[in-house]
């Protein structure tokens, strides 16, 4: 039985993914969910900086070294790639190398890249002042939206931050898998950004955005360019906005994204399973089946600071769950609570629904007796 380190910023579905596989994983990750304890031979909490691993994860990983086949890194590395050739140096990483990840994160090679490749991307800029008020300022190497601010015009670009112009349309994002020379598209789901922690920073996404077949075909196009120009290996993601017909590239996500909990079915013997696959060059061997149902995910930040109460009972559509006792800080992810339904739009207000309803939860908070209003 093949066993793994699973190292990742939410290692939950990638852990259920493994374990599914009927393979065994130890798991290293910031929040030590207590659903992703019961998965892991060992689990252990690596520091963040930020939304990053911080320097102390090469020794953690070391000092825990076992038998592994290989690790699987989510996220957390996009700020600091070259972790991820020391975590090589320990065991076989199976996924994109630090060179890629470096690439896909430095916004002028993303834009000069894609346009190469005859692919739409969202003008950015790296230097001076921004040309208007449709502009948004990101941090270089940043994770899940956050930070991510409308800039001002005129405003000078720090140093560690970019600008990248506004698309106004649909935000989605595409889930591929890929093996250095071709893609394969698993999904594709409707985004909707903004929360307590930002406008912007990432929240809920719903399952099989309708596509026409030429939107299909062209975004196929699209992802296997990338691969090409990028030599992506594995399970990623690319956030994109459809402005009418055309998606436009906003950023690569290269490394398994959280969207892979609403696919999981959708490839035969699962994702993990077929991240491996196709980090080892058999994406031919993968076999992809449709869903008929949509599913959905929408990431609870807490409202306020919350303590897990010591007998909390969370409901059956929660996920990514925190050890009673304790303390979640506010605009910092909570959970997750998930849906299933006919549509996107049934999807979507079930999503919401069980996320007033979670925190309204009897017991579930310690000390909380009334509702806990949403912003």
């Amino acid at each position: 039985m093949s066993h793994w380190l699973i190292v990742a910023g939410s290692a939950r579905a990638l852990a259920r993914s493994c374990v599914d596989a009927g393979w065994r994983c130890d798991v290293i990750d910031p929040f030590a969910d207590s659903d992703t304890a019961r998965l892991a031979c060992r689990l252990e909490r690596g520091a963040l900086s930020g939304d990053h691993f911080d320097e102390r994860l090469p020794a953690l990983v070391r000092s825990m070294a076992g038998n592994w086949r290989g690790i699987v890194a989510g996220s957390g590395f996009e700020a600091v790639p070259s972790m991820l050739d020391e975590l090589d140096a320990i065991a076989p990483v199976f996924g994109n190398d630090a060179t890629t990840v470096a690439r896909c994160k430095a916004p002028m090679d993303l834009a000069e890249t894609a346009r190469q490749a005859g692919i739409r991307c969202a003008e950015v800029d790296i230097s001076g002042p921004v040309a208007g008020d449709d502009w948004l300022m990101k941090p270089i190497g940043g994770c899940g939206g956050f930070g991510v601010r409308p800039a001002r015009a005129g405003e000078q670009i720090a140093e560690g931050w970019f600008a990248q112009r506004r698309i106004d349309g649909v935000p989605a994002s595409v889930l591929f898998l890929a093996d250095g020379h071709d893609a394969r598209i698993v999904g594709v789901t409707r985004q909707y950004p903004g929360s307590v922690a930002g406008p912007y920073a990432w929240c809920e996404a719903v399952g099989d955005l309708p596509l026409s077949r030429a939107q299909h075909e062209r975004l196929a196009r699209d992802v296997a360019a990338l691969t090409q120009q990028f030599g992506l290996r594995g399970l990623n993601g690319a956030d994109l906005v459809f402005d009418g017909e055309q998606a436009v590239l906003i950023e690569i996500n290269p490394r398994p994204t959280a969207t892979m909990m609403l696919y999981e079915q959708r490839v035969v013997g699962g994702l993990f399973a077929a991240h491996v696959a196709a980090c080892e060059g058999r994406l031919d061997g993968v076999e992809l089946q449709a869903g008929d149902e949509v599913h959905g995910l929408r990431v609870v930040y807490a409202p306020d600071t919350l303590r897990i109460g010591d007998d909390a009972v969370w409901p059956a559509w929660s996920a990514d769950r925190p050890p009673a006792g304790s303390t979640t800080a506010r605009a910092m992810p909570l959970c997750t609570v998930l849906a299933t339904g006919r549509d996107g739009a049934d999807v979507s207000r079930l999503l919401r629904q069980r996320e007033r309803q979670l925190l309204d939860t009897p017991g579930l908070f310690a000390g909380q007796t009334t509702t806990t209003a949403l912003s």
